[in-house]
């Protein structure tokens, strides 16, 4: 899953200013930031198999510090200390609470998808995954229902300050779709460099996009 991440973002901020959309949209992808960064050095591993059908024609077969459900709660616990360090003593249980869920939400929106490469703690041989990237007839809808939602509740909830409240949005949803459309039908890339490379430039790019939306809307 990929844009589906950025729906509770949505959810959230329709409903509360803090966190903002910028960490909204840094904490849901934490899990694969680290997964990219650990890909490059060699920690985690992945291999392309073109005979995979479906989305993501990848062999994800070694992820046991970010994607499995001890790491990613680890994460979540790391995030969330972070989140309540920059936030007012009055708010801080609250806003590491809810930093915390937005991290531990990608890896139970990634078990909807992903084939049986979750682990619950490091790499155990019993794995996770209902494999919907196997169905892309029944995984590009909920994927795009679950963005779509979020975003309507979003615009709904905020109002535009000046021109670009009303520009900046449909900026993002086009960026959003335009790499979504990449990751489902275009090859892996064909090393570990390029592979992480494009990955963190389009989370911490679609992270800036975000900073710049949340002040534009009110």
């Amino acid at each position: 899953m990929f844009v589906g991440h950025y729906a509770p973002v949505f959810a959230l901020a329709a409903a509360r200013r803090e966190p903002g959309l910028a960490t909204g949209f840094v904490a849901v992808q934490l899990i694969d930031l680290g997964f990219m960064s650990l890909s490059y050095f060699g920690i985690e591993k992945w291999r392309a198999n073109p005979s995979i059908e479906g989305f993501t024609p990848i062999d994800l077969y070694y992820m046991p510090y970010t994607h499995s459900l001890a790491g990613a709660s680890l994460w979540a616990a790391a995030f969330a200390l972070v989140a309540a360090a920059f936030t007012p003593a009055g708010q801080r249980v609250l806003s590491a609470l809810i930093a915390g869920a937005l991290v531990l939400s990608h890896w139970f929106l990634d078990l909807i998808v992903h084939r049986s490469d979750l682990p619950l703690v490091h790499d155990t041989d019993h794995k996770l995954g209902y494999a919907l990237w196997d169905q892309p007839l029944i995984e590009a809808p909920l994927e795009l229902g679950l963005l779509f939602a979020g975003f309507a509740l979003f615009m709904a909830a905020t109002k535009p300050r000046g021109t670009m409240g009303r520009i900046v949005p449909w900026v993002m949803m086009t960026a959003l779709l335009v790499l979504q459309g990449i990751n489902w039908f275009t090859p892996p890339a064909p090393d570990a460099a390029s592979f992480a490379g494009l990955g963190l430039t389009a989370y911490l790019s679609l992270a800036a996009l975000a900073l710049w939306l949340d002040r534009v809307r009110s």
